[in-house]
């Protein structure tokens, strides 16, 4: 993924002593750091305390780490970045990470390119900002809390990301963020709110595995590869649906819901193969009919096309085992205007399913009445086809 910005460098710093590097480049005053411009061609170890740390247009050549917190004797939580932490427009390649590691206060990483994130049982007590920020790998936010508001607007991740067993306790704001491959939140704790907004997907992209009852795969998958399981896939966008019905955003929870069908199908699709008994094969019909008659409530052109197929099939079935078309039908026989009209009729009359049954006495019928089970059948699938489509022009309700 392109990951450049402009960076004027103004100065390169390689390895120093640790205890006099803060000092030697920052522009200090009294606790805040600031730092411009500036390259670190070392590992950047960031202690905790009451320091505010305030980078710009920096490049972290090795990374980053951020110190873990530990807990005393009396089994207090101890180590925690106590003043605000912003990173802007900064270039961190090698790892960012933060393990165990407590921020009391904001936290903002803000039009930045980061090759590697690793977050693990990280807690944020406020704002955790990582507005327009380029994560190039996949990212997994293991045990992270998300205790305040939360910001991934206009974020891109070039790869999975998962919020495994993530707290979100507050806000969590989702504004035209980007997922270049695939998104897990089915494993994330949810008790604040999700808000979605213009969500890009790149939905061909978005690869997910099936693991079946291999529990030992589907733990690794999502605590260590970075894997999205096919089953987390279906229940990612249940959450993504639900959310944006809350918002009252009906037509983007549409969307979600077309992919969580179409995601769902494949999963039943294996289940059968693997004959899981969770499953039937009356699952998968249904999931079809969804699909083609319109594509799960996304298209109402699906409902149009299937009403007008079903109308001909059934139609033409119950037509043709009547005495009627027998004596008028002949191959080869020169068009006749008045036969075609009636035909054409027919099949109007036969596009409402409410009409009466009796409409097939003047037809003479044949083989013990059999057209009447296809009127039936005809009946139903032609009303269905109709709801459908009603259903797919909901969309924008």
């Amino acid at each position: 993924m392109d990951c450049s910005l402009e960076i004027n460098i103004e100065r390169v710093i390689e390895w120093t002593n640790h205890s006099n590097w803060l000092n030697e480049i920052s522009v200090q005053n009294g606790t805040n750091y600031y730092f411009k411009n500036v390259q670190f061609d070392f590992t950047v170890n960031i202690s905790t305390g009451a320091n505010t740390y305030y980078f710009e247009e920096c490049i972290f050549a090795k990374g980053l780490n951020f110190e873990t917190a530990f807990r005393n004797e009396s089994q207090e939580t101890t180590n925690h970045y106590e003043k605000e932490i912003y990173f802007y427009k900064c270039k961190i390649d090698g790892q960012f990470v933060a393990q165990r590691s407590v921020f009391d206060k904001n936290f903002r990483l803000h039009n930045c390119c980061v090759e590697n994130l690793i977050l693990k049982n990280a807690t944020f007590n406020a704002l955790a900002d990582f507005w327009l920020t380029k994560f190039n790998n996949g990212v997994t936010f293991y045990k992270t809390d998300f205790q305040q508001t939360t910001v991934f607007s206009m974020a891109t991740f070039g790869g999975n990301v998962l919020f495994t067993y993530a707290l979100f306790a507050g806000k969590t704001i989702f504004a035209r963020t980007k997922f270049k491959k695939g998104l897990d939140l089915s494993q994330a704790i949810i008790s604040g709110d999700l808000q979605p907004f213009d969500l890009q997907f790149n939905f061909k992209e978005f690869k997910a595995e099936y693991v079946g009852k291999d529990d030992e795969a589907f733990q690794n998958y999502v605590d260590r590869d970075a894997i999205i399981p096919l089953v987390n896939k279906v229940h990612t966008f249940q959450v993504l649906k639900k959310a944006f019905q809350d918002i009252g955003n009906y037509s983007d929870s549409i969307l979600m819901q077309r992919e969580e069908k179409r995601a769902l199908k494949e999963l039943v699709k294996l289940k059968l193969k693997d004959e899981d008994s969770s499953v039937n094969n009356g699952d998968k019909w249904i999931l079809n009919l969804n699909r083609i008659s319109n594509h799960y409530q996304s298209d109402f052109r699906n409902g149009i096309w299937f009403t007008l197929c079903m109308t001909i099939v059934f139609g033409f079935l119950t037509l043709v085992f009547t005495e009627e078309f027998q004596r008028h039908f002949c191959w080869g026989c020169e068009f006749n205007k008045d036969y075609f009209i009636k035909g054409v009729k027919f099949l109007f009359n036969f596009l409402n399913p409410t009409r009466r049954i009796t409409y097939l006495d003047s037809f003479d019928l044949r083989f013990y009445g059999i057209a009447y089970l296809f009127d039936f059948f005809g009946r139903m699938a032609v009303g269905y086809g109709i709801y459908q489509t009603i259903q797919a022009f909901r969309k924008f309700k």
